[in-house]
């Protein structure tokens, strides 16, 4: 093969400013896309790792270290007719020989013979000459451009045109670096690629020509953009450090404000403001959001996490020598704090127990009633949920209570104006409008948690009445989008509804309760008073299933259990009978994976695979029916030998696991290995006596209900294959 030299390829997309929380998909979807469009086309050589990809709010840039000049070249095999086909007895070409030859453009003497799974074949060796990089890149580059995929997109020249986030001004396409750098001569939506790029639109160029990726970085930076999202993350760190800490002050840590302003900018500057201290009266979470969500700005506080009359925006120019911005920000702040203290001082007028019956005139949903009605539903699924609880001594009756109470009120924030101005806060301000109006701690603080957690990631509530709260909102959110039609697809899920799943499988995981989904699910659809479009049942089995799935999600994705503990314990589909128990499932799932490994449980999962092989395939109706086992039917030796260890392991094992020692239990069942491998070694399953292969059969199928009564055995992925015991003999 020719030795093929390499070239770097710098792409860059220039375009209007691309909202903040696009931009880092973009820039991923971009590079990945270029990449394996390199190759796929060959022209990517191996373990080319080194690629980097940039943005700033006005580009997405692709540099890739190394690209061939030309496509290696591709021998290509095309298998044809067998062998056998292709020539007589004699040896000699036949019909199909020559037509295959023919059609390859190939003489018959070209072809060869090789060998597949199938057998030997006749095939023809094609030689595919790479073509230069420079012309392949000019008919890819278009269509990986216009191919980038945005939550919205716009067009800008014709409607018929191609569409992107926002309208590309100019394009960078350079095969090469320095003077032996080459244009990609291609263009988009009427915008010719070149070596032309563009700075700052303030304090740079509006043309800055690029000789490659050096140059490019050398340049934009000289023309006030700091390309590389991560340097101007190190600058806003820096910049807001340098202005705080000479007062030993600090920003509130805000990983997602910081994403958003490195988004945002290409020449992030930092500049300290105030406000009237008068302002702190309000609670710290008002304050916070209102600088961090409607205005952008980080909040400020002391080394003891007091929050002080600062701030600290991040503007996209070389600074504020004048202090104009800063006194323009200082008075947009301000008159966003008095809105909030004029909101806070209005509704305190009236309590929320007094706001209970305005829910009544706020929809929850067309279909499923006012905010009222869902309250309603919420406290029934609660008092179900909490009586569950006491049962089991898992929450006092001051908790039962608090949870009742906060129930009454968690959605009467709703109809307050701070929430109607600030929507991210309610329940927040429900907690904190609780408290200043005397409502005790736990009704409190459960209402400020009820939406909590918005996703594995977020912390559940902190209280056993917040969990409670949370539980019965989120149960009836997934329950009622189902029942009115609104259950997630592939591409949409307008109720948040798998966010929803996703709150009660954490709530319940975390608290350790010993609830079964079931009967909850049952109590919510019960609640329901709507046209069903589908009959109930229907509904019911959609849930159980959509909450199987999020509860598989959870343990895999979250807790990162493998994929064949998971199916042992929490199976595929979930049928009527099959309890739903998240905590009690953790335990099991902690349990099987405490013994993994070990070498009786690997050899008791391949046992479990055997027998159910022999149930389900080597089994039929004519050679058993299930029933108990015949002791007197028992051959002496293994056989009797197995009856009497399953016998006593079944006792003890079902002692346990009631007890919840299920590790202790799957320890007494893996001792049953030696027992088992020994009964299959010697003993003929499928005997040719009836009463002895259906007894026989029987035993088989109380092992199998053992095996599977904390976890399915036979899912567990082994460390050996299988042996098909359907034939295994007597020796």
């Amino acid at each position: 093969m020719r030795d093929l030299r390499t070239v770097p390829l710098l792409i860059e997309i220039g375009c209007e400013e691309i909202p903040a929380r696009f931009l880092d998909d973009a820039r991923d979807d971009f590079g990945r896309r270029l990449l394996a469009a390199l190759a796929e086309s060959r022209l990517l050589p191996p373990a080319s790792d080194s690629a980097r990809w940039l943005s700033t709010p006005r580009r997405l840039t692709v540099w890739v270290p190394a690209v061939r000049e030309r496509q290696a070249d591709l021998i290509e095999e095309v298998v044809g007719p067998p062998a056998k086909v292709a020539y007589d007895g004699e040896g000699k070409p036949t019909r199909a020989a020559e037509s295959f030859a023919a059609k390859n453009g190939t003489r018959v003497e070209a072809l060869v013979r090789v060998s597949t799974p199938k057998g030997e074949y006749v095939a023809v060796k094609k030689a595919h000459r790479g073509l230069p990089a420079l012309r392949l890149l000019r008919g890819i580059l278009p269509g990986i451009i216009t191919g980038l995929s945005f939550p919205k997109t716009m067009y800008w020249v014709w409607k018929s045109g191609p569409r992107f986030v926002r309208p590309i001004r100019w394009i960078v396409a350079l095969l090469g670096e320095r003077k032996q750098a080459k244009t990609v001569h291609f263009q988009v939506a009427g915008v010719k690629a070149g070596s032309t790029t563009r700075g700052h639109r303030v304090l740079g160029k509006r043309s800055v020509r690029v000789q490659g990726f050096e140059d490019y970085l050398k340049k934009l930076r000289k023309s006030g953009v700091e390309p590389d999202p991560e340097k101007r993350l190190e600058v806003v760190r820096a910049g807001i450090k340098a202005l705080l800490e000479v007062s030993k002050l600090r920003a509130v840590e805000d990983a997602w404000l910081e994403n958003w302003i490195v988004n945002s900018t290409e020449c992030p500057r930092a500049i300290l403001g105030g406000f009237d201290k008068r302002f702190l009266h309000l609670p710290r979470e008002i304050l916070v959001t209102v600088m961090r969500d409607h205005q952008k700005y980080f909040a400020v506080e002391d080394m003891k996490g007091n929050l002080q009359p600062r701030f600290v925006t991040v503007l996209n120019i070389d600074g504020d020598q004048k202090g104009r911005i800063r006194e323009g920000h200082e008075r947009v702040l301000g008159a966003r704090f008095a809105d909030a203290e004029f909101f806070w001082n209005s509704d305190q007028k009236v309590s929320l127990a007094d706001r209970m019956e305005r829910l009544a005139f706020v929809t929850y949903q067309a279909e499923l009633g006012s905010y009222a009605d869902k309250v309603e539903r919420m406290r029934q699924m609660a008092r179900l949920i909490v009586q569950t609880l006491a049962d089991a001594a898992k929450i006092t009756h001051a908790e039962a209570e608090h949870a009742l109470r906060a129930i009454q009120l968690c959605k009467c924030d709703l109809t307050t104006q701070m929430v109607q101005e600030f929507t991210e806060l309610q329940g927040v301000v429900g907690g904190l409008y609780a408290t200043a109006q005397g409502e005790p701690e736990g009704v409190a603080e459960a209402i400020y948690d009820h939406y909590r957690p918005e996703g594995f990631e977020d912390r559940a509530p902190r209280s056993s009445a917040g969990a409670v709260v949370s539980l019965a909102d989120k149960l009836d959110s997934v329950v009622g989008g189902f029942a009115v039609g609104q259950e997630p697809t592939g591409s949409s899920d307008p109720f948040a509804l798998r966010r929803q799943a996703n709150g009660i499988v954490k709530v319940i995981h975390e608290q350790r309760w010993p609830l079964d989904l079931k009967p909850l699910v049952e109590q919510s659809l019960n609640c329901l008073n709507i046209a069903w479009a589908k009959p109930m049942h229907e509904v019911f089995g959609s849930i159980l299933q959509f909450l199987q799935e999020r509860r598989r999600y959870f343990y895999e994705s979250l807790l990162g259990i493998p994929y064949d503990t998971v199916r042992a314990v929490v199976p595929l589909s979930v049928s009527v009978s099959d309890s739903m128990n998240v905590w009690q499932d953790s335990v099991r799932i902690e349990a099987v994976q405490a013994i993994r490994g070990t070498q009786d449980f690997d050899a008791l999962a391949m046992a479990a695979k055997r027998i159910k092989n022999i149930l389900a395939k080597s089994a039929t109706a004519s050679d058993w029916e299930a029933g108990e086992v015949d002791a007197g039917v028992l051959e002496a030796g293994p056989e009797r030998a197995l009856y009497q260890a399953y016998s006593a392991a079944a006792k003890e094992a079902a002692g346990l696991a009631a007890s919840g020692e299920y590790r202790k239990a799957l320890e007494v069942i893996a001792g049953l290995r030696p027992t088992v491998d020994k009964f299959f070694d010697k003993v003929l399953v499928m005997a040719e006596d009836r009463t002895v292969r259906q007894n026989r059969l029987r035993l088989l199928g109380k092992l199998d209900e053992l095996f599977s009564g904390i976890a399915l055995f036979a899912e567990i992925a082994a460390a050996s294959a299988d042996v098909d015991a359907s034939t295994s003999k007597k020796q």
